[in-house]
């Protein structure tokens, strides 16, 4: 399951909270050397803010295996402060109806056939949430080859937002996944995925509120 995870809610919540940093720790320190703050065994940086949102994807005995943290661009920006250079039109990068999805990661120790599922339930818990926040696009940079096989594959149809470049080993590329129904269509369909992915604590409508956001 998918659970969204905020300041909010996290005395339900607070144990997968703290797997996510172990998992990311293993995601970007341990196999990737990732150069940014560590503690305990907890990978962390600056843009994990009381706004930031998790889409953790746990089992029921809350074993963490993916995570993905989003944040809006109007608190915290990483492509904003780091990369502004990948993104053409910088409105996207302070703006209310988009967000930034950083730390997309799936634990290495899953079978295909599950990471494949965390993959599918992902894209459409992006959706989902996008939606009931009336957002207009999530953006984000990844390797090329990444959001190909994680957005791509599944049915979601990314805008690019700059030019590819190289960064390090890989070839970077500032997208976006327009928020919309008919995606969430789309990757319904091509997945076979029924029903509605995404829980959280509050209702959509109180998460709505949070973050200020019109129904």
């Amino acid at each position: 399951m998918i659970t969204c995870v905020t300041y909010d809610n996290l005395k339900e919540f607070g144990d997968i909270f703290y797997k996510q940093f172990l998992l990311r720790h293993e995601g970007f320190i341990e196999r990737q050397d990732y150069d940014v703050s560590v503690y305990k065994g907890m990978e962390y940086d600056q843009y994990d803010t009381p706004a930031s949102a998790y889409l953790i994807y746990h089992t029921d005995d809350n074993h963490v295996l993916g995570v993905n943290r989003l944040t809006p661009t109007t608190h915290s920006c990483m492509l904003r402060d780091l990369w502004p250079d990948l993104v053409h039109d910088k409105n996207l990068l302070n703006s209310p109806d988009v967000w930034e999805g950083t730390r997309y990661c799936i634990d290495k120790h899953v079978s295909p056939d599950l990471r494949q599922t965390i993959i599918h339930e992902m894209a459409l818990a992006y959706l989902e949430f996008g939606l009931d926040l009336g957002l207009k696009k999530i953006i984000g940079m990844m390797p090329t080859y990444i959001y190909r096989s994680v957005f791509e594959r599944p049915g979601i149809e990314m805008e690019y937002l700059g030019d590819i470049q190289v960064i390090g080993r890989h070839k970077i590329r500032a997208v976006a996944i327009p928020v919309d129904h008919t995606q969430k269509q789309n990757v319904q369909q091509k997945t076979g995925i029924t029903g509605t992915i995404l829980r959280y604590h509050l209702s959509s409508q109180e998460t709505v509120s949070l973050y200020g956001r019109a129904a």
